[in-house]
Formats: structure tokens, sequence, C-alpha cells
């Protein structure tokens, strides 16, 4: 399959579930729970990485399409606009491990200093705050899980297709 195709197509799938996700309410469910706001950090930086994704593919498939000369081929450096990608794919994930913490130290910080264990609403809002707080964790942790995945699976395929590119022209030199 075409690296343009392929790319195409899985974007295409993203923008499907994330519409899904809009429709059903997921986003405000997020929005509401995640008091770091960190999940829409990680899938801003999803987005416009995919971007660039598709952006390097263009370049890659005018290439494997001929429309490039073989001597632009050989000079151009192929793979260095991709580091990018498999950074911020990493950076995502450290992203979703910050949140993580920061959603422990939300639901401990507090929760239980000066509160009468025996009295019944204190405790509720003891839960409560916790319960924000694990969201916090989780749901960073999954953005940050999902969307650093979902960006390895771009840039892994991109690197094949330069792979491809790059492989025959080696062998001629």
């Amino acid at each position: 399959m075409k690296p343009l195709l392929r790319w195409w197509l899985f974007i295409s799938l993203t923008l499907v579930l994330t519409f899904a996700f809009y429709y059903f309410g997921l986003f405000a469910d997020v929005w509401d729970k995640d008091r770091t706001k960190l999940s829409f950090l990680i899938m801003v930086l999803f987005f416009l990485t995919s971007i660039h994704c598709g952006k390097e593919t263009i370049k890659i498939s005018k290439a494997l399409e001929g429309d490039v000369s073989e001597n632009e081929i050989k000079n151009t450096d192929w793979r260095g606009n991709q580091e990018i990608g498999w950074f911020i794919s990493d950076f995502v994930l450290t992203i979703g491990m910050v949140g993580t913490v920061s959603g422990f130290l939300l639901m401990l910080a507090g929760a239980f200093a000066g509160v009468d264990l025996t009295d019944e609403e204190a405790m509720k809002g003891v839960l409560e705050k916790m319960s924000k707080g694990m969201s916090t964790a989780l749901y960073t942790t999954l953005f940050g899980l999902i969307c650093g995945g979902l960006l390895k699976i771009q840039y892994f395929s991109l690197s094949r297709a330069t792979d491809n590119l790059i492989g025959p022209i080696d062998k001629k030199s």
C-alpha cells in the first residue's frame, strides 16, 4: 500500500473516532474530570504531529513516485524531519506520566487532613476529591499511551517508506 494512502486511512479512522468521542460526550467528561487538562495538551500535540507526519509522508510519496530527481534524493536528509515525530511520540508518554503523578498528588493532597472520619458528609467530600485526582491520573495516562502509540505507528510507517526510498539509492552508490 502506498505510504500516503496508508497515512490517510489512519488519519480518517482517527477523525471518525474523534467525532464519535465528541458525539458521545467523552471529551466533555474528560474535560470535567482531568483537572490538569494535560489530556487535551496530549491530544493537541498528537494532531499537530500527525499533520507533520502527513507532510513528510507526502514528500516521501512524491519521491517514491519519481517526482523528485535521483540527485535530490541522494542530497536530502529524509530522516532529519522525522526525528521530531519520534521525539513527540515519547514526549506525550512522558506528559501522560506527569499527569499520572499530578493526579495522585491531587488525590492525596489534603484529602484526609483535618477530616473527621466519623462524619459521613466529610467522607463524601474526601471521596469526591480522591475520585477527581484518580480520574486525572487515569485519563492522562490513557491519552498519553494511546496518542504515543498512534504516533509511533505513523512514524514507523513513514520510516518504512523512507527505507524503500533510500534503499535503492544506497545500493547504486
